[in-house]
């Protein structure tokens, strides 16, 4: 039996993930602001994750009968889109907060609170984004905090080879993100069409079939391609 720790485990991925853990016999703690799973193996922790006092009282060392302890910093926001001179700084904040900040100090504290636990399997899944590799117009804040996010897992695995370390990209996929997007002023992201083209093409990704790989991964470490990577390497 593995343990999850999920953040963002209400809706999209997290869900997904979170769902497909519970139907394998694992045991799950979601942490948002937010529950609609209910099931005997999973708790839930009611969390806002841009409030660090809030996070900073989660207790990781707390299934030593687990085989894995598995961390999976899904949770993010695409912030405000704008190009830069018209962003708000407190929504900057809330972004760099969200999809940077919290997930570093969530993997700190993982990695420190469990350090003792020698026949543990741990495992850290930071779900990333290709945005993190180039940029889009008026996506700033989400295309750095996802850069940042993925090159702060890489030293993570530097400082500790003894915790598996994945920044996984989990590619186009139906959330409520990409809703989103496409409720976007044409006049903020010059390129909606093309997220409106994903959608009537039918070609997003549903969060089941990225939950299905990343499990794979998790289940069979050695199947991943690196520390950073798509999903889509994935067979």
């Amino acid at each position: 039996m593995k343990q999850f720790f999920i953040t963002g485990s209400s809706s999209g991925i997290g869900k997904a993930i979170a769902l497909e853990a519970l139907e394998a016999g694992h045991k799950v703690i979601g942490i948002s602001r937010r529950n609609n799973i209910e099931h005997e193996n999973y708790s839930h922790l009611n969390i806002d994750l841009t409030d660090m006092d809030s996070y900073l009282k989660i207790n990781f060392d707390r299934n030593r009968s687990a085989e894995s302890l598995i961390l999976i910093n899904n949770a993010g926001w695409l912030g405000e889109v704008k190009p830069v001179s018209e962003l708000n700084p407190e929504k900057i904040k809330r972004a760099y907060n969200l999809n940077l900040l919290a997930p570093s100090i969530l993997c700190k504290m993982f990695i420190d609170q469990t350090q003792n636990n020698n026949h543990q399997e741990r495992i850290i899944v930071n779900i990333s984004s290709g945005a993190g590799s180039y940029p889009i117009a008026s996506w700033s804040t989400y295309c750095a905090s996802k850069a940042g996010l993925s090159l702060f897992t890489e030293v993570m695995q530097v400082d500790h080879p003894e915790v598996h370390c994945f920044a996984i990209s989990p590619g186009i996929v139906d959330t409520e993100m990409q809703g989103e997007i496409r409720r976007l002023e044409q006049k903020d992201f010059p390129d909606k069409q093309r997220f409106v083209d994903y959608k009537n093409k039918g070609e997003l990704t549903q969060p089941e079939k990225v939950a299905e790989k990343i499990l794979k991964i998790i289940y069979n470490v050695k199947l991943a391609p690196s520390t950073l990577f798509s999903l889509r390497d994935v067979s």
